[in-house]
């Protein structure tokens, strides 16, 4: 069953909220005997939650435009009523007595949180968590779990968080499209561990589907100021239809002096680009440091803490010139498209550095970017590409990556 099959027979009323949580959550299980990629599991309390909407449904129709639409949610989100460890051992009996702003406005559309998925799997041991297709693979991280079970249709809609590439490496090795929103865009109120502008503004909270559509249609639903997360603009956006990409263009960024792409991640990069360039787009070279100043600033952030006052200051001047120098490249670039990860889903290992290479600069700009899952390789390992967007060009963005797939 697609998602948007599901969603309009949901809508139409011929299949139950009850009967969708029902189906979804043997599927769910299914797939967790087998990868271990939920946390938390509490299948009363769902069907609850569906019964009530199916109740509602019967009154006054519809709930919202995610009517009985089953999700799931990563373990570092709080969802009410489930526990949310943020991946701590530690925290195993924390049980939050609010949604993240997230959650509750994806709730108030009418979706129903299935379970809680697994973050930042161990590389080995009865928890690993499996790649879905090939358990002697490495499914990736930190929004493991979501990308293991959105890419399997087990959950229609994943919700992630991405700090420096944990939904679009994921999606990639796994084979499902990951979105990474502009930065405060989404309120990350009720993220665990707590995140902020200041404090961490890198890090979004963005959705995981084989569904564009549907992509679009959470962004819409969660996006915007609630009040508590400093860091959201009241921007206002239009998603109610496809955006106007009009005259644009974009430049291929495919290495600088980091570790090679493997033949078929380039050989996607470089369908993407003619496809774009069939459709209209017109294709320039990106004239600035991209990957390397990236990947050395965000380096330097990761081990901040240790730092010293200057350090500290000068990690701080670097990116702001990262930053600037970004904003003036893209005032003639709409969109950079590039590698995803170097390569597809390597036999299982820990996540290092290299891996998110391509991922860096999106999360230290702000800019929206989405893993497009573009098909196989040889080995029959999904393939993936990033296109990433100027910021506040996120629906702009998923149209592209629309037209990059049907061409």
């Amino acid at each position: 069953m697609t998602t948007d099959s599901l969603l309009q027979r949901l809508q139409r009323g011929e299949i139950s909220a009850r009967e969708a949580a029902v189906e979804q959550l043997a599927a769910l299980h299914a797939v967790h005997e087998r990868t271990h990629a939920v946390e938390w599991f509490d299948d009363e309390r769902v069907l609850e939650a569906a019964e009530s909407l199916d109740r509602t449904f019967a009154g006054t129709g519809p709930v919202g435009p995610l009517h009985g639409l089953p999700i799931t949610v990563k373990d570092w989100i709080d969802v009410a009523g489930f526990p949310c460890a943020g991946g701590s051992a530690e925290q195993r009996e924390r049980r939050p007595a609010h949604d993240a702003t997230v959650v509750r406005r994806l709730r108030a559309a009418g979706a129903v949180v299935l379970a809680k998925t697994v973050v930042w799997a161990p590389t080995a041991g009865a928890a690993r968590v499996a790649h879905p297709l090939d358990p002697a693979r490495t499914a990736g991280g930190s929004s493991t779990g979501e990308a293991v079970a959105t890419s399997t249709g087990a959950s229609p809609l994943g919700i992630g968080s991405d700090s420096g590439g944990s939904i679009r490496l994921p999606a990639a090795w796994c084979g499902v499209h990951g979105f990474k929103p502009t930065s405060g865009l989404v309120p990350t109120t009720g993220h665990y561990p707590r995140v902020g502008p200041l404090s961490d503004g890198r890090t979004q909270i963005g959705p995981l589907s084989h569904d564009l559509d549907l992509l679009r249609l959470a962004l819409s639903v969660m996006a915007g100021p609630d009040g508590h997360d400093a860091g959201v603009e009241p921007v206002p956006m239009t998603w109610d239809h496809v955006a106007d990409l009009g005259p644009c263009t974009f430049a291929v960024v495919l290495r600088e002096h980091g570790p090679e792409p493997e033949p078929a991640i380039v050989a996607a990069v470089e369908q993407v680009a003619n496809t774009l360039a069939k459709v209209g787009l017109r294709r320039v070279e990106w004239p600035t440091a991209w990957l390397d100043d990236a990947r050395e600033i965000t380096e330097r952030y990761w081990t901040r803490a240790g730092a010293t006052g200057a350090d500290a200051e000068r990690l701080l001047w670097d990116w702001d010139r990262f930053r600037r120098r970004h904003l003036e490249a893209s005032t003639a670039v709409d969109f950079i498209v590039s590698p995803v990860v170097v390569e597809p889903a390597p036999l299982d290992r820990p996540v290092i550095g290299d891996d998110f290479l391509y991922t860096l600069p999106a999360s230290l700009t702000g800019s929206p970017a989405i893993s497009i899952a573009v098909g196989l390789d040889t080995a029959g390992l999904p393939v993936a590409v990033q296109v990433t967007g100027r910021r506040w060009d996120d629906n702009r963005l998923l149209e592209l990556a629309r037209r990059t797939l049907v061409g």
